[in-house]
């Protein structure tokens, strides 16, 4: 009886760090060089500060009506954000790099409403 228990015990240990894992819907850091920020109609290279970005994908905040145009919910420096990433390497090299185009939630709802989006129109960068 009691290897029985031991056993029971045993296996529910070891199945409960699993699923405490994946409970945690804590969003990991992600540390940026820089990232576009979002204006009216285009995007200009930014560094970012030392603080990490943390995609959020099941926030509360987010608008689904952006989330739907393809924008990801950030929160940065307790700032909401809602950024276009891009994970194919930028023209002219073989490097993967994500790419980042963030803007606040006024200027993409005014995209939004505008019908427009910013691909294109990107001024600056790291390179």
């Amino acid at each position: 009886m009691r290897t029985t228990l031991g056993l029971f015990a045993a296996l529910a240990a070891i199945v409960s760090v699993p699923l405490a894992a994946l409970q945690n819907d804590e969003p990991s850091p992600v540390y940026l060089r820089g990232f576009y920020r979002l204006h009216d109609r285009y995007a200009v290279w930014q560094y970012s500060d030392r603080s990490p970005w943390y995609v959020q994908r099941n926030a509360p905040w987010a608008d689904r009506r952006f989330v739907k145009w393809g924008y990801v919910p950030v929160m940065h420096d307790s700032q909401r954000y809602y950024c276009l990433i891009d994970r194919d390497p930028p023209t002219g090299t073989r490097i993967a790099e994500r790419t980042f185009t963030c803007g606040d939630p006024a200027t993409v709802e005014e995209l939004y409403l505008s019908n427009q989006r910013p691909f294109g129109l990107l001024y600056g960068g790291p390179y």
